[in-house]
């Protein structure tokens, strides 16, 4: 604690010294703070708009498969699988929907089988046997609100006579918006093989069944591309926004790798002007510091001042650059070009990009002092002794 007493003391003797010192270290530091809270606004901000979709996560085969459940049981079984049911052949649940309080006024839709946890129904417990839940489309054409009485019709056709599949449906809930903009029901798994069966005209107990699609969501944005990938590995055809993440990833590499160069660059910058001033000032104390040594102080003492000194710059240099670059921040989510208007922060700085600005410029003080306390640990008591 006794160099670092005496090193501060020493920075209070010197304050042009000082000032200078700490604003050299905020020139450096402001523009790399506030480029890191631009690189994190906009990637967060994408990432929003990405993630305001529950879709954004969704991927779909484009082509009817034969998977049996030992291919759901291994799919399911990925930690980047956050959601997976089975599905019916392409457009083969559908049907006629009417509400029982106004029958012949029926629409098409298409059942999609839901289970828990389902991404498009967030908050909404599965529906039941019976239940549906209806998008918001198909609730509004149909005049229906939860609790409300259903008809879901399926006809085929056998030689010349006419089938026809009939249940009835109690509405338990109305999907979000963001689940889909057609006409469709979400309902139990069971409900969709039941009409293919009747479309299919396949027994119920014809042998081992296979579902001949899906419905999947990955468990994050960024596990979308690789879950893509591993489907087409098995020549699974899909429909997702792989590209769209993708893209987002790329950028986000690409602003980290652009964050980090320019602060090597200036970092070097600032190690070599710290390091020549810190040096400097060794050299204008080397009878004031071989005194201190010929009156017993310790080498490791004298080797910790410029050290402590050199922190010291960095912890106000880094709450000065801090300072700079927020008010930067403000000043450019203030201009509506560059995303105020839509009530978005461009710039967002926080705790995380202020806290590797410290402690990169305290790696850089330490780099920077090194010189300095060599050449402070070199100090001869004997130059004392002859300037006593």
């Amino acid at each position: 604690m006794r160099a670092l007493r005496l090193a501060l003391a020493d920075l209070r003797r010197e304050p042009a010294f000082t000032l200078c010192s700490v604003l050299a270290l905020a020139a450096v530091i402001a523009p790399l703070i506030l480029l890191a809270g631009l690189r994190a606004g906009v990637i967060a901000g994408l990432k929003e708009d990405l993630a305001a979709s529950p879709r954004a996560r969704e991927i779909v085969n484009t082509t009817n498969r034969a998977l049996d459940d030992a291919w759901f049981t291994s799919l399911r079984a990925r930690p980047d699988v956050g959601f997976l049911v089975a599905r019916t052949r392409l457009l083969a649940a559908t049907g006629s929907l009417e509400s029982r309080a106004n029958p012949g006024a029926a629409i098409r839709v298409e059942v999609l089988p839901t289970g828990p946890g389902d991404p498009l129904l967030p908050g909404l417990p599965p529906p039941a046997e019976g239940q549906a839940v209806l998008t918001a489309s198909a609730a509004q054409r149909l005049a229906v609100a939860p609790g409300d009485p259903l008809r879901f019709r399926v006809v085929r056709t056998v030689g010349s006579a006419r089938e026809v599949l009939g249940m009835d449906l109690t509405v338990a809930a109305i999907a979000p918006p963001a689940a889909g903009a057609r006409d469709a029901i979400f309902a139990d798994p069971a409900m969709g093989r039941r009409v293919q069966d009747f479309t299919d005209d396949r027994a119920a107990d014809a042998g081992p069944r296979t579902a001949e699609g899906f419905r999947l969501h990955a468990r994050r944005l960024e596990d979308v591309p690789t879950l893509v990938a591993a489907l087409r590995e098995q020549n699974i055809e899909t429909a997702s926004r792989a590209e769209d993440v993708a893209a987002l990833l790329a950028l986000d590499r690409n602003l980290n790798a652009a964050v980090a160069v320019i602060a090597a660059v200036g970092g070097a910058g600032f190690i070599l002007g710290l390091a020549a001033a810190l040096w400097a000032s060794v050299e204008r104390k080397r009878r004031t510091l071989s005194l201190l040594r010929l009156m017993g102080m310790r080498r490791l003492t004298l080797v910790m001042i410029p050290v402590w000194q050199s922190l010291a710059f960095a912890l106000l240099g880094t709450a000065a650059g801090a300072a700079i670059a927020q008010g930067a921040a403000m000043l450019v989510n203030r201009l509506s070009l560059l995303g105020a208007a839509d009530g978005r922060a461009l710039a967002r700085i926080g705790l995380v990009e202020i806290g590797a600005a410290a402690a990169l410029s305290a790696l850089a003080a330490i780099l920077a002092a090194a010189v300095a306390a060599r050449r402070a640990a070199a100090v001869d008591p004997a130059e004392g002794l002859r300037d006593a």
